[in-house]
């Protein structure tokens, strides 16, 4: 009898085990490159933190890169285990326990501070920035996907916005800072880009081409985005990843192209007969478009771009969950009721192509081209690329 106890004590603890480390791998990205990943501070001297005045903005930089890889690629996690525990502890109560333990035990398969590769041809390079509340690695999926087809994605994190920041001296900064407080998000994001010559001058110096800089973010990073891109002629070309402007972001104008992917409010719609809901979502949805037309009205190219089933939270790597992790109720309401990972396939290519088109001199779809080959997209706005 005592052996048999023994024997169900120790299967319950394997299996209690698995559980918590149930292990999740992110899609593999299908361009020709690797992709390396190296985290980086940078310091801004010129700013006080207002999370702590005795201190300069410390900002946390993921930089993602075509890599040399001479072994077999086994996927890990982007975050150290310190990070991930404090990550996931605040994302027990933003998301749930389930989503949660997910994006905790994600692996990704960029390797941490693998060599780069050595090419003739230098990379176009994309600042990116999180959604509010999210780190640049909750967009693992995305940017390796981008990256492997060969860009670097320099990732910022606004320290004090998302729920929780890890600095080099291991201290751990719970997010504090509130949407109302975007500007410090796009003094960080300007930040970033003045710096990018320390990666010329640096470790990228070979494969980096600071010449040919664009700029991208979901939700709090695509509306910073678009604001580095109205504030600076450096950047070619910006995607506002569902991101609505406010605040001072409304004064914004742009000439670069620019491109507005959204999620589907309609989703989110329970019935037609909530008349107050529906009306909200249509004031909603008039606001962010005639927002979008105003702040692009000078721009040669601009364009919206809706994928139909999707929500907000689509855009990052929970959109991978697996369906029994998520009540169907919070998956319909963050994730909408289309496969997530063919979701983030047509973000990526979406984001992608668009890049390519102003930074690599591609082409873009045309009007008629992109909805016959996604017929989950739907063109919003469409001006200064041909219809068919």
């Amino acid at each position: 009898m005592k052996i048999l106890i023994i024997v169900v004590l120790v299967f319950f603890t394997i299996n209690l085990n698995g559980q918590d480390s149930p292990g999740y791998i992110s899609p593999k990205p299908t361009g020709t490159w690797n992709v390396g990943r190296k985290l980086v501070e940078w310091v801004d001297s010129s700013r006080i933190d207002i999370i702590d005045s005795t201190q300069y903005r410390t900002i946390p930089v993921f930089i993602w890169y075509p890599a040399i890889v001479n072994e077999t690629i086994i996927p890990q996690y982007p975050l150290d285990e310190d990070w991930r525990n404090e990550q996931g502890k605040y994302l027990n109560k933003k998301i749930g326990v389930g989503a949660s333990q997910f994006l905790q035990n994600l692996k990704v398969w960029s390797l941490t501070n693998a060599p780069a590769v050595s090419v003739k041809d230098k990379f176009p390079v994309l600042i990116f920035g999180p959604g509010y509340t999210w780190l640049t690695t909750d967009y693992s999926i995305l940017i390796e996907e981008i990256v492997s087809h060969g860009y670097i994605v320099v990732g910022y994190i606004p320290t004090g916005f998302p729920g929780v920041t890890k600095l080099a001296n291991r201290k751990i900064i719970n997010g504090s800072l509130t949407v109302h407080q975007q500007d410090i998000i796009f003094e960080d994001a300007m930040f970033v880009l003045k710096n990018l010559s320390r990666l010329e001058n640096g470790w990228l110096k070979e494969i980096i081409d600071i010449n040919q800089v664009g700029a991208f973010g979901h939700s709090q990073g695509g509306i910073a985005a678009t604001v580095l891109a109205g504030n600076n002629s450096a950047i070619k070309a910006f995607v506002n990843l569902d991101g609505d402007l406010m605040g001072d972001a409304l004064k914004i104008k742009v000439t670069q192209p620019g491109l507005l992917l959204n999620n589907d409010e309609r989703v989110a719609m329970t019935a037609a007969t909530e008349k107050m809901d529906r009306e909200g979502r249509e004031r909603s949805e008039y606001r962010r478009h005639s927002d979008w037309v105003r702040a692009t009205d000078d721009a040669q190219v601009s364009l919206r771009i809706r994928i139909n089933g999707i929500r907000h939270l689509n855009f990052n790597d929970l959109g991978i969950v697996p369906m029994d992790l998520m009540s169907p109720a919070e998956r319909k309401d963050k994730l909408g009721i289309v496969d997530g990972e063919k979701s983030l396939k047509i973000i990526s290519e979406i984001t992608r192509q668009f890049f390519d088109a102003y930074l690599k001199n591609s082409s873009f779809f045309t009007l008629v081209h992109l909805e016959e080959k996604y017929p989950e997209v739907q063109g919003l706005l469409w001006k200064g690329i041909p219809y068919y």
